[in-house]
C-alpha cells in the first residue's frame, strides 16, 4: 500500500502532483525553499516505492535514511526561489527513477500554473525551456550510521522492501552522476589570483540550528552555511547588503561528499568567477566544504546568479 502525505496524489507507477500554498516558511533565503524540496522528494519516494521513507530501517533494524548526494534548483526569468511569496500557489509535479537497491532520482516541476497534461520527460525537463517553471532534481542514497555511531561514518544501507525495479530508468545523457562529477571536480580547481574574488571563512555546527530531528547535519543547512560563505564573499568585493538582496539566484547545486556532527568546525573556501552555463547569469560562486581539523570533503556547490551590476 503507498504512502501518501496529505494532498499528494499519485499519477502512476513512478509519478505524484500536489498542490501547495507557500507560507512564510517555505519562501525567503534558499535553504527554506530547498527543504520543501527535499520533503517532496521523501514524499514521493514513499508513494512510489511502498516504502515509509521515514520510519525505513535496514535488515538489521537500524534506521536508514534516504541522504541527498546531489541537489540542484533551476529557475527561469518568470520564476526564481526567491521571487516565491507568502500566498502564492503552486503546482508540484514529481517523477522518480531507478538506480538500484540503494539510489533513486527525482525531478520535480513546479509551476504557479497547472503544467500541461503528462508525465515529466526527462528530455523536456532537462531543456529547460518554461521560463516560468522552477525545475529541481535531487539525488538521494540511502545510509545507515556506522560502528562510531556518528555522523562521520555514514554508510549504504537499503531499507527492507524497498520496491524499485518498477521505477524508469534515465537516459544517460541526464544521468545525475555527470554532473556530481563535474561539481566535485570544481573542488580541486585552481583559484582566482584576485584577492578580492576569494575567501575562506569557518563555521561551525551550530547544534542549536543545523542539525535535524535524527541529529544529522540537515541537508537544507548546507545550502545556508553556503549562503552565509556566499554573503561574507560579497562584502569582501565590496558590496552592500542590499545589493545582496537584488541579487537573483538563477541555478543552485550541492553535491554532498559527507556530515558532520555538531561542534565540527567547517572550513569554507568561496571563489568568485564571471558568467556561467546558465543564460542570464552573470556571476558563478563556487564553495568547497572541509572538515578543518582532518580535511574530510564535506561538500561542493555552485551558484550562478544575475547582479543587473550592483553591488
Amino acid at each position: 500500500m503507498n504512502v501518501l502525505a496529505p494532498g499528494l496524489v499519485v499519477t502512476g507507477s513512478d509519478g505524484t502532483t500536489r498542490t501547495e500554498l507557500v507560507r512564510p516558511g517555505m519562501c525567503g533565503p534558499g535553504s527554506l525553499f530547498v527543504g520543501q524540496v527535499g520533503d517532496w522528494t521523501w514524499d514521493t519516494v514513499s508513494a512510489v516505492t511502498d516504502t515509509n521513507v521515514y520510519t525505513a530501517r535496514d535488515v538489521g533494524g537500524a534506521p536508514t535514511y534516504l541522504a541527498f548526494h546531489y541537489l540542484e534548483v533551476r529557475g527561469g526569468p518568470g520564476l526564481t526561489v526567491r521571487g516565491l511569496t507568502f500566498g502564492d500557489v503552486l503546482r508540484v509535479d514529481s517523477r522518480a527513477f531507478g538506480f538500484g537497491s540503494e539510489s533513486v532520482l527525482t525531478l520535480h516541476e513546479i509551476r504557479r500554473t497547472p503544467r500541461r497534461a503528462g508525465r515529466i520527460d526527462p528530455d523536456r525537463f532537462h531543456a529547460y525551456e518554461d521560463p516560468d517553471c522552477l525545475y529541481a532534481r535531487t539525488f538521494n542514497r540511502w545510509v545507515v550510521r556506522g560502528a562510531s555511531g556518528g555522523n562521520g561514518d555514514l554508510c549504504s544501507a537499503s531499507p527492507v522492501g524497498f520496491r524499485h525495479d518498477h521505477l524508469p530508468t534515465l537516459p544517460t545523457t541526464h544521468s545525475p552522476r555527470r554532473a556530481y562529477a563535474r561539481l566535485r571536480d570544481l573542488a580541486s580547481a585552481v583559484p582566482p589570483a584576485d584577492d578580492r574574488s576569494r575567501l575562506v571563512v569557518d563555521y561551525p555546527v551550530d547544534p542549536s540550528r543545523d542539525l535535524n530531528g535524527v541529529g544529522l547535519l540537515y541537508f537544507a543547512a548546507y545550502f545556508s552555511i553556503v549562503d552565509w560563505a556566499v554573503l561574507r564573499l560579497w562584502r569582501h568585493r565590496g558590496g552592500s547588503d542590499a545589493g545582496f538582496l537584488r541579487r537573483t539566484v538563477l541555478d543552485q547545486r550541492m553535491s554532498y561528499l559527507g556530515n558532520a556532527d555538531a561542534g565540527t568546525v567547517l572550513r569554507v573556501s568561496v571563489t568568485h568567477h564571471g558568467g556561467g552555463d546558465v543564460p542570464g547569469a552573470d556571476e558563478s560562486i563556487r564553495a568547497v566544504l572541509t572538515d578543518r581539523d582532518t580535511g574530510r570533503p564535506i561538500a561542493v556547490a555552485e551558484q550562478q546568479a544575475t547582479t543587473g551590476g550592483t553591488r
